[in-house]
């Protein structure tokens, strides 16, 4: 059993998809002997869901705060949150970023830009004979590429995120791939290695095994463990496996 076990990537109640209150999370993150937690509510910006996120990121960081005083000496709380696509509308990003004094932020891609949920996340990586996933593919990693360049975010989620949809032969990208994780080094960013794939029928974490030793084997020294739980079961899932890696 590891000791000081962290989960940096959850969502709550505030996130669109979320579905327990940070208190709730909390205790049951104590309750498994974990050490801290970061809340890590979604804030979108290529806008394929009618939301406003501002009120849903001040409660956010609001619930997070109470928390840390609530369960002081228990569990360390952190507020944060993760910043979808902030390319796609960079000036709601800053506006997003400037609205609160965040602890830590997760920049992610999740699709290429399209205006609804499927073209969002599930056609844009489809390999089908009408979608080039190839070309899909290595325009997410340019987005990846340009994302690190902009920076105003402390670690990239799951890098390798369109292994949920499609089957990806990682060779293909690795040029890629290196030219991201080598900006992110030098520009003193982390990576998340994300667990949710050991739950999703993924079978494997995001980045896997092979891509975080590549990491470590360019420089890279900042890594976060993230579950990026959504329901209160799955806190905390397979974060001893990240530490075991």
């Amino acid at each position: 059993m590891y000791k000081n076990l962290f989960d940096c990537h959850i969502h709550s109640d505030n996130s669109h998809d979320g579905h327990d209150s940070v208190e709730a999370i909390c205790r049951r993150a104590i309750d498994m002997g974990f050490a801290g937690l970061a809340i890590t509510d979604h804030a979108e910006c290529q806008g394929y869901l009618d939301l406003v996120y501002q009120p849903r990121l001040l409660k956010s960081v609001a619930d997070a705060a109470a928390a840390a005083e609530q369960f002081k000496g228990q569990l360390t709380v952190i507020r944060g949150f993760e910043l979808g696509q902030p390319l796609q509308d960079t000036a709601l990003a800053l506006e997003l970023l400037e609205l609160c004094d965040y602890d830590f932020i997760i920049g992610s891609l999740h699709g290429l830009g399209g205006k609804t949920k499927e073209d969002f996340e599930y056609w844009a990586f489809m390999e089908d004979p009408n979608h080039n996933g190839h070309e899909k593919l290595v325009d997410y990693y340019n987005q990846l590429i340009d994302l690190a360049h902009w920076g105003n975010f402390d670690v990239m989620g799951h890098i390798t995120y369109p292994v949920r949809h499609v089957r990806m032969d990682f060779d293909r990208y690795m040029e890629q791939i290196d030219q991201l994780l080598r900006i992110l080094i030098a520009d003193g960013r982390g990576i998340e290695i994300n667990t949710s794939g050991l739950r999703q029928g993924v079978g494997m974490t995001m980045p896997h095994l092979e891509l975080v030793k590549h990491y470590r084997q360019l420089g890279g020294e900042i890594i976060t463990l993230g579950s990026d739980a959504h329901y209160l079961d799955h806190v905390g899932h397979s974060i001893d496996v990240g530490m075991d890696m």
